[in-house]
Order: structure tokens, then sequence, then C-alpha cells
């Protein structure tokens, strides 16, 4: 194993594919601008940044920063990437590979795309005016995305795109001002905790799947639903979330058999909780519901089981927007 030295005039791509570089190899990046696409074809190949300067720019004019297919164990570290046309890290049928602390800006497509990849690491970058901002796609599973900050997108944060995406964990992201959706999850399995979720078309969406669990997350200022199951899920768990100043509801359900306790949903502008007519044997339990407008909870399903919620109706000269614009928006 060697640490070799690069410049941005060496083409990496041919690098990797010479004798000079092997298995679990360091390629460390000397500062400067790289204008190329990487593409890794080796396993245990490490890309790390040699200080902050390093970063590769597509200008507008090339598609993909680095291309992982079918490989193991590459990690890119500390690289700043901006001005690329289409996805600028892809991950395609690799498995183990890590993604840590590089920066993202301005891409025409997505940041970070896994397309049948498994047991990756998206941990502590940062994305910010691109489309997606990490997508899981085409049977995606067991990865995990923790600690991003995703930020100012054209479409979503984060997203699943699939049944087939499933049993993924999203921890401790941060998702703020995106057209779209804020976490878009598709897929079984999936551990969504203590992720923010601050300014979206809608914040949360679940979708086609079973069994996910969502703990500890907060969505605000969202203009549709703070948090929403679909039908064509079952088996949801929601518990200790808080969904807090969204224009529209702040959690509804049309999903069968699912739990939500001890979540708190405040000051929401179109009901705090609704349980659709489609929802049916949901348990809600333990879930604190303040000033929501019109209603706190509606209930037009089936056979759902409202337990012990605490229901608290506006205070005297005390409205959703009244809080929301003199609270939420100074934070």
């Amino acid at each position: 194993m060697a640490v070799i030295n690069v410049t941005p005039l060496e083409d990496i791509t041919a690098l990797i594919a010479s004798d000079s570089v092997n298995e679990g190899d360091v390629l460390l990046l000397e500062e400067g601008i790289y204008f190329q696409t990487v593409n890794v074809t080796k396993d245990y190949i490490r890309i790390v940044a040699k200080g902050p300067e390093v970063i590769f720019d597509g200008k507008s004019t090339l598609l993909t920063a680095f291309l992982l297919e079918d490989v193991v164990g590459v990690a890119i570290l500390g690289i700043r990437i901006r001005n690329y046309r289409d996805d600028s890290i892809i991950i395609q049928s690799g498995s183990g590979n890590r993604i840590i602390n590089n920066t993202f800006n301005n891409m025409l497509s997505d940041s970070i795309v896994l397309i049948s990849s498994s047991g990756n690491l998206i941990w502590k970058n940062e994305i910010c005016n691109c489309s997606d901002g990490i997508k899981l796609t085409s049977g995606s599973t067991n990865n995990w995305i923790i600690e991003n900050i995703i930020k100012d997108g054209f479409v979503d944060a984060i997203e699943t795109s699939s049944a087939a995406d499933s049993n993924n964990a999203f921890i401790s992201n941060i998702a703020i001002d995106h057209r779209d959706r804020g976490l878009a999850l598709s897929g079984s399995n999936n551990l969504l905790l203590n992720n923010l979720v601050i300014n979206h078309e809608a914040g949360i969406v679940i979708d086609v799947g079973n069994g996910s669990i969502a703990i500890g997350n907060t969505v605000k200022d969202c203009r549709l639903w703070g948090h929403i199951v679909f039908n064509e899920f079952n088996n949801y768990f929601a518990g200790d979330n808080r969904t807090e100043c969204n224009d529209g509801v702040g959690m509804s359900n049309i999903s069968d058999f699912s739990i939500f306790m001890d979540n708190e949903i405040l000051y929401n502008g179109e009901n705090g909780f609704t349980l659709d007519a489609l929802s049916t044997g949901n348990l809600v339990m333990n879930n604190k519901l303040v000033c929501n407008i019109p209603e706190n909870i509606v209930d037009e399903g089936t056979n759902n089981n409202l337990v012990n919620n605490i229901v608290k109706p506006c205070e005297p000269c005390k409205s959703t927007s009244d809080v929301c614009e003199n609270c939420f928006h100074e934070e």
C-alpha cells in the first residue's frame, strides 16, 4: 500500500487503471482545480484532499465528477465539487464505499446517487444548489446517510425512489429550502432518526412499503404537509417527532396499522393530525397537539384508536400565524 501524490495535471482515471496504483493505495490530491471525470475501477482506493482547496470543477461542461461502478471500499474525502451537468458522484452496483466531508455546489442534476448499491456511508457532506441532494434508487439497501447538510435544492433533499430501496438509515441530516420534499422515502424498514427538515413543499413523505421507523425528527415551515404517510404503506412507526408551523397539515396518515406516539404537533395551518378515510387500524397515542387550525385531530378512517392524546386549543389572543411568524422565523 502506498500514498501517491496527485496534481491537477494528472489524469486520475488513467492513473488508477495503471500498474502504479494497487488496492488500498491513497491518492493524495494537491490543492488546485481539477477539470476531469474520475472513473474508479479498483477496490479500496482512497481519494483524499490534501487541503481545503482541492476543487473538482466541471465548468458546466463535464457530466460527472466521480463514477464508482461495481467497486468496493472506495473513499472520497474532503473534496469541493462544483458545476457538473449531471450527477456529481455516482455509485452503481457498489458496496462499502465512503463519501465523507465533501462539498457540492451548483449541479444541474443530483449530488450523490446510489444505484443498486448497498452498505455505503454518506457522511458529513454539504450540498447546495443541486437537483436532488442524495438519491437512492433501483434497490439500494443497507446504506448509511448521516449528518449531511443539504440546502437550496431544486427538487428533494433526500430521496429513495422505489419500494426496493429498503433497510437504509437516515440519521441527523439537515435539509433546508427545497422546492419539493425534504425526505421522500419509498421502501421498507428504513430508519429516520433526528433529522431536521425546514421549508420545503412537503417535509417528510413516506410511500410504498412497510415497517419504517421515524424517531426524533423535526419538521418546520413547510408549505403543504409536515409529515405524511401514504396509503401504499403500512406498519409505520413515528415517535418523539415534532411538526411545527407548517402551512398545511402537521401530520397526515393514510396508511394502515401504523403507530404514532409521543409526537408534538404544534401551530399547523390545516389541522394538526389527520387520519384519512382510507386509513385503518392505526394507534394514535400520547401525542401533544397544540393550536392547530382548524382542528387538532381529525379521524375519518376506520377502526383507528386514539388514546391519551393531549389536545389544546389556541390560547386567547394567540393564533398559529402569530406564533410562527414571531417565533419560528426568527430562529
